[in-house]
């Protein structure tokens, strides 16, 4: 009897060794959202720092003595460091994971706000605000790769439109918020210095309840390179249409909703405060349809003729904006506000369809590559304005509408994005 359980046992062994071993419990989705929802306070915050220079705007420009294009220059570094960094952002946090990236952007967008508080000049104005820009960019493909790990798939463009959900809040707490906030005596540095303390606390809390990844999923982060990674998404016709859709929605949401309507519903007669209460309303309307376009999208066999309506009722949106105001009663006026944000919100659903068409291991990536495309059209229809309208304080509304007629071209060019764009099965892991 001995003998036998000496030669059966190394057989035993071996039999238990080649069992695979259990799957590790599926992470519980409140913890799953606690923490896709902790990534999101990086987002908010830049939004509210990034839409809410439209309303410090003419504080700033008094007190450090900015002509109307260096103020149009120092919003649009914002965007433009923010989308320059869009890419290197989505590669790092495919190769090094959310949880320490989000601490550390969050940290520096903190003192970054402190060194702008403190500026004296334009040049130092510009050098902290591209700072700030550029280290928010971590923000939205943070929250995007936390959403495609830890939520469940059918729920993927939901967590992508709460995203622009809370987005859509930290723009009304930046442009409607910092209006109060002077309203009641306090000036543009000191609410930076606050600010510059919120991203310290963001970037803690980041640190203490961010996970990289749910237990048991596959680190693929060894296989991601800027080589690699250019040569499969430049050469995915999806990402190239993509970026163009994107490009065109945000932009105009960023460029037209986050600076130059403020200056055009003054044209039109609006005093600055109320002028920016009211363009306040694009992004309610962001806000409220964000989500709402996630739910639609994660149920729709096809997105594409959300997506195409996206752009169309936009554009029909900005007409009215640019052209019909002063004929509109003031709810009217709102009303057109909110469906023209509602319409820009339905972009979200983009994210669906070009994550289901690139490899794992460049989520993050492509989630930055196309939020990039939207920022920089944003900071190009935040600059680009300002440069053909010249110096001076205040422009012709004819001029306006003319110069800001750019935002209906690049709502073309969208939804003509649309009509080439393919939704196709889950790109092959890897």
């Amino acid at each position: 009897m001995p003998r036998y359980i000496v030669l059966c046992c190394p057989l035993s062994r071996r039999q238990m060794n080649s069992r695979q071993l259990p799957s590790p419990p599926a992470p519980s989705q409140l913890h799953a959202w606690i923490i896709w929802a902790s990534a999101t306070l990086l987002p908010i915050y830049q939004l509210a720092i990034q839409i809410g220079f439209g309303s410090l705007q003419s504080a700033i420009g008094r007190d450090v003595n900015l002509s109307i294009v260096q103020a149009a220059v120092v919003s649009g570094s914002f965007l433009v460091a923010y989308s320059l960094m869009q890419l290197p952002a989505g590669l790092l946090l495919d190769r090094f994971g959310p949880r320490i990236l989000l601490a550390i952007s969050a940290t520096l967008c903190g003192v970054s706000a402190w060194f702008f508080a403190e500026s004296v000049s334009f040049s130092s104005l510009l050098v902290s605000r591209f700072a700030l820009g550029a280290f928010a960019a971590v923000g939205f493909p943070a929250a995007g790769l936390l959403g495609r790990r830890w939520i469940r798939p059918s729920c993927f463009v939901l967590s992508m439109g709460l995203i622009d959900f809370f987005f859509g809040l930290g723009a009304i707490g930046g442009e409607a918020g910092f209006a109060l906030l002077q309203d009641v005596g306090l000036s543009w540095r000191e609410i930076m210095n606050a600010l510059a303390f919120v991203g310290i606390v963001i970037g803690v809390l980041c640190g203490i309840i961010v996970r990289d990844r749910p237990v048991g999923m596959d680190d693929r982060s060894s296989r991601v390179h800027l080589l690699d990674a250019m040569s499969v998404l430049l050469s995915n016709r999806q990402v190239l249409l993509a970026i163009v859709y994107y490009g065109g929605m945000i932009g105009v949401a960023f460029g037209f909703g986050g600076l130059w309507d403020i200056p055009l519903q003054e044209a039109y007669g609006f005093i600055g405060s109320d002028a920016v209460y009211l363009n306040s309303w694009l992004f309610v309307g962001i806000a409220v349809s964000a989500p709402i376009s996630g739910v639609l999208a994660d149920r729709m066999a096809s997105r594409r003729p959300l997506l195409l309506l996206g752009p169309i009722c936009a554009l029909l949106g900005v007409c009215g904006l640019l052209f019909i105001p002063s004929i509109l009663p003031y709810w009217l006026l709102v009303a057109n506000l909110v469906f023209t944000g509602a319409f820009l919100g339905t972009s979200v659903a983009i994210f669906g369809v070009v994550c289901d068409a690139v490899p794992p291991r460049y989520e993050a990536t492509t989630i930055g590559l196309v939020n990039a495309a939207g920022c920089m059209m944003g900071a190009v229809l935040q600059v680009l304005p300002g440069i053909l309208l010249g110096s001076g304080d205040a422009y012709p509304l004819s001029l306006l509408q003319q110069v800001l007629s750019l935002n209906i071209v690049v709502l073309v060019f969208a939804a003509v994005a649309v009509l080439f764009l393919k939704e196709g099965a889950r790109a092959e892991k890897g």
